[in-house]
């Protein structure tokens, strides 16, 4: 192997697909030290076989301990499955509990049940991915024009008049004069629904909303004529043997859902709304809920549940070209929404940089959910129970985290009284109870364990490519590792 070509390839590949703004944000060097650490693993081990190449690699991540940290340790979550996938290979790490609490005669008591790399999470916004995938998938079977109003397939969107297909892929900004999830019925909440129109974003403000999926969920339907959740299991789902990827949770898998009860919000006035009663496999979004999830409707933004296993099945169908061509694959990606502004304190900052129902990456790297030393064409998802999902298509690596943060903890918390107690956040409710805080999850995750995770698949990727691996036949380990 030419180290310097590869070198620079790894470089370049940051910018394919990316907007001058996400161009060359991380340094050549920091490419060529990864590619040493890993060569020099390689030399130092002479005689290793390729596993234990791997296992070494993992080892020197320390990733295990910072995920014993992050959810044992400062209790993040009660549960965490994290996946990872390069072209050859695939390593799950699981710590935790799928569910800590249950509610009995409206009193929480303990029941510990740890969790595996079979549970199923809610995968809660994750589902938007999934609505753009379908879409894209319409439009590759000439059923769908990108172009195409909206009211063209559901004229029930009465204020939606010039806006296009298009304009709900890349997050276009709605409101409505209700809220859907104030609604007492499935009818109630549609015919709130119906009623959406576009709203002004004032400079600075993010397009990200759950309005664009949920009024494309209706679109799949009328071009489809299939309810959304059968189209998705007939050409996505059943094709890619994602057997657990479900709406309504069959009796016999029940026990493999992720808990996400108890979710507590704690707001600015002292309110505090404590959410018991979110049974196993129900979704925690409250539209998704009031919109049919329990009976098994699946609305565009929220509902969906899935585990590591079937999310690396969908990785690799989008890696490979069998759902979606690449070309629109790397449509999706692309940003659609982002820059850069500076603020009134004439620091800068950027807003979401999002794609098609998907994110971007963003130019600042805190605020990304795509990890920069990533290919430009690469693209993440995210949901409220603390799941992730990102996919690099270029060089071959996707991760899932899957996760139950809103189960037993402080989601939303307005209060500025947090204590610290061994390494944990407490929070005392005006009751008396003590919770864990863990409203700056999505902040606190990258930096404590998706960067790590994504850093560790790189390293992976590298030791692939510097060893040439060809023939998997002789591979003795193509199982998972647990």
């Amino acid at each position: 192997m030419n180290y310097s070509n590869y070198i620079e390839k790894l470089f370049l590949n940051q910018n394919i697909g990316a907007d001058y703004t996400q161009k060359n944000l991380v340094k050549k060097d920091y490419y060529e030290s990864l590619v040493l650490k890993v060569a020099k693993i390689i030399k130092d081990n002479s005689d290793a076989s390729l596993d234990e190449y791997r296992q070494i690699i993992i080892k020197k991540s320390h990733i295990e301990d910072l995920i014993r940290d992050f959810c044992l340790i400062k209790k993040n979550t009660p549960g965490i499955v994290i996946s990872l996938k390069t072209k050859y290979y695939q390593h799950d790490f699981y710590a935790g509990n799928k569910e800590e609490v249950i509610v009995s005669n409206g009193n929480i008591e303990q029941n510990i049940t740890p969790i595996s790399n079979d549970t199923i999470f809610d995968l809660a916004s994750i589902t938007k991915l999934f609505t753009g995938i379908t879409i894209l998938k319409l439009i590759e079977m000439g059923q769908l024009n990108i172009n195409d109003e909206v009211i063209k397939y559901v004229p029930q969107f009465v204020n939606l008049k010039d806006i296009t297909i298009f304009d709900l892929l890349i997050y276009k900004q709605f409101s409505t004069q209700k809220r859907v999830s104030s609604a007492q019925s499935k009818e109630e909440a549609e015919s709130i629904l119906f009623t959406v129109f576009p709203k002004e974003l004032k400079k600075g403000e993010s397009n990200y909303n759950d309005f664009a999926s949920m009024i494309l969920k209706y679109v799949i339907e009328k071009v489809s004529g299939m309810e959304y959740y059968k189209f998705l299991k007939k050409y996505i789902l059943n094709p890619l043997q994602m057997k657990d990827t479900l709406v309504k949770i069959d009796d016999d898998k029940i026990d493999l859902v992720a808990s996400n009860n108890c979710d507590v919000r704690l707001y600015k006035d002292g309110n505090v709304i404590e959410r018991n009663y979110i049974k196993k496999g129900i979704s925690s979004d409250d539209k998704a809920r009031i919109l049919g999830q329990p009976d098994g409707n699946l609305s565009g933004h929220a509902g969906l549940f899935s585990t590591a296993q079937d999310m690396q099945k969908l990785a690799n169908a989008l890696i490979t070209n069998s759902i979606i061509s690449n070309h629109l694959r790397d449509e999706m990606a692309k940003n659609r929404t982002g820059y850069i502004y500076t603020k009134s304190d004439g620091s800068k900052s950027a807003t979401q940089y999002l794609g098609m129902l998907c994110y971007s990456k963003n130019p600042i790297l805190s605020l990304s959910e795509v990890h920069h030393i990533l290919s430009g064409n690469s693209l993440a998802s995210a949901g409220w129970t603390g799941t992730q999902f990102t996919l690099d298509p270029t060089n071959g690596i996707s991760l899932f985290m899957g996760s139950n943060r809103s189960h037993n903890r402080l989601t939303v918390n307005y209060q500025p009284d947090v204590l610290k107690e061994k390494d944990k956040k407490i929070v005392i409710l005006p009751n008396g109870r003590k919770v864990i805080d863990v409203s700056r999850y999505a902040y606190e995750r990258d930096d404590a364990i998706i960067h790590p995770a994504i850093k560790l698949a790189f390293e992976l990727k590298i030791l692939e490519d510097i060893l040439e691996i060809k023939d998997l036949k002789s591979e003795k380990n193509l199982t998972l590792v647990k």
